[in-house]
């Protein structure tokens, strides 16, 4: 029993920070222009910080730096991949246009 009370906490935690980081992405994070490895490097503090400090017994405390440590981690790789997509859209081929009437020309210069 104790094993399916630890599942439910974690699924019902997870559905949580999804939940925040996807109203943050649509309301803050989109209009923020950060660079992305600074946020790994906070993310990386924010995980870090807790181990440091001690505060391993606060279960609020653990929580809370693991949801701030996943919406950092989840908005890195969100500004990752949509930096990937422009340089995509950025690469255009330059194709030659088709001249029909060349070979035209050329039948009548060789006459």
């Amino acid at each position: 029993m104790e094993i399916a009370k630890s599942i439910g906490l974690l699924l019902l935690f997870a559905i949580i920070v999804l939940a925040i980081f996807n109203l943050l992405k649509i309301f803050v994070l989109g209009k923020l222009n950060v660079n992305k490895w600074i946020i790994l490097v906070v993310a990386a503090v924010v995980f870090i910080l807790p181990i440091a400090l001690g505060i391993q017994g606060n279960m609020v405390a653990n929580l809370l730096s693991s949801g701030i440590f996943i919406i950092l981690l989840l908005w890195f790789m969100e500004i990752h991949q949509a930096k990937n997509k422009k340089k995509q859209e950025n690469k255009v081929t330059i194709r030659p246009k088709a001249k029909p009437n060349r070979v035209k020309n050329m039948n009548k210069d060789k006459k």
